[in-house]
């Protein structure tokens, strides 16, 4: 019986574990995402010579 209660307790701290990590996990999506906007734009004005290795200049 002593080792019955010990798997049983340590399936309840395991659930608990599960919940815990859960109930976190709800909390952190529960929150809108917020705005964004990246200082690096590598490619927002694309011209033809950009996409080229070398464009002449040595």
């Amino acid at each position: 019986m002593k080792r019955e209660l010990h798997a049983t307790v340590e399936r309840i701290r395991t659930e608990l574990d599960k919940i815990d990590i859960l109930s976190a996990a709800m909390a952190a999506f529960s929150k809108p995402v917020p705005e964004y906007e990246p200082g690096f734009h590598h490619m927002r004005h694309v011209t033809a010579s950009a996409l080229e290795l070398n464009s002449g200049r040595r």
